[in-house]
């Protein structure tokens, strides 16, 4: 008999929680988990509202939160605080549809271990992210990878400005896209600048005026797509330059 089996300590399960999920796929899910004899599903909630914020006696390891773009894009940041607030030792892993390159940055910035796709889900691989987040490493596809690496080289303080390095955005404005930049609601944002919504509002307003884009997103995805000023088109010397780039402060 090999004497290293003999002292050879059990495996203790990774202890789960589930939460924000179909209740299809949550059942689904709940039956492969009691499958897997090093996964212990401890909890699992169909909404958001249901989520225990603590299950009584346990310490959770990782968390599988479900979340659509809808929801990344207003408050994921707020009900992934919340579950990193009460489970502080666990790590969060994301069920999600197809993410843009925003999405990935904004969700691995508020704290996300691993993003799983939600689209041809194989309920092995998805077993498998559970344990390899629980020792530490990140789980992600080839390319929410790209996306993160590709993050590096934008610094989350960089500035948008004009050819000449003059800001097209007020500091205020420019506070208020970083915040953007992290996912924040604009609830988020009002408690952090500690301003009305309605004028955050006005911010993000003018924000978009300014930058010429439409929503969040796009302004976001705009602050963190580096650009080189435009030399086609250049205006007649002693004209202002309203060229756009961006300059890392």
């Amino acid at each position: 008999m090999n004497p290293a089996s003999e002292t050879q300590m059990p495996v203790k399960p990774v202890r789960l929680l589930i939460a924000n999920v179909p209740a299809m796929l949550l059942e689904l899910l709940s039956g492969v988990f009691a499958e897997r004899p090093d996964i212990h599903l401890c909890e699992a909630a169909e909404e958001s509202a249901h989520i225990p914020v603590k299950p009584p006696g346990q310490a959770i390891d990782v968390i599988l939160v479900g979340l659509s773009m809808g929801e990344i894009d207003c408050g994921a940041a707020a009900l992934l605080k919340l579950l990193s607030q009460h489970n502080p030792t666990a790590k969060l892993i994301v069920l999600a549809d197809k993410l843009d390159y925003v999405a990935t940055i904004a969700l691995f910035r508020a704290g996300v271990r691993g993003i799983v796709c939600t689209r041809n889900l194989r309920f092995e691989l998805l077993c498998k992210s559970v344990r390899c987040v629980h020792q530490g490493q990140v789980w992600a596809s080839n390319e929410l990878v790209g996306h993160l690496v590709a993050s590096l080289s934008h610094p989350k303080s960089s500035d948008v400005t004009d050819v000449h390095g003059r800001s097209l955005l007020t500091a205020r404005e420019q506070q208020v896209l970083h915040l953007l930049a992290e996912g924040l609601t604009n609830r988020d944002l009002a408690i952090e600048l500690k301003v009305s919504a309605h004028t955050v509002k006005n911010h993000l307003f003018r924000i978009y005026e300014k930058l010429g884009v439409s929503n969040r997103m796009e302004a976001v995805l705009y602050a963190l797509t580096p650009r080189e000023p435009r030399t086609d088109s250049l205006p007649m010397a002693g004209k202002p330059d309203n060229i756009r780039m961006l300059r890392a402060s």
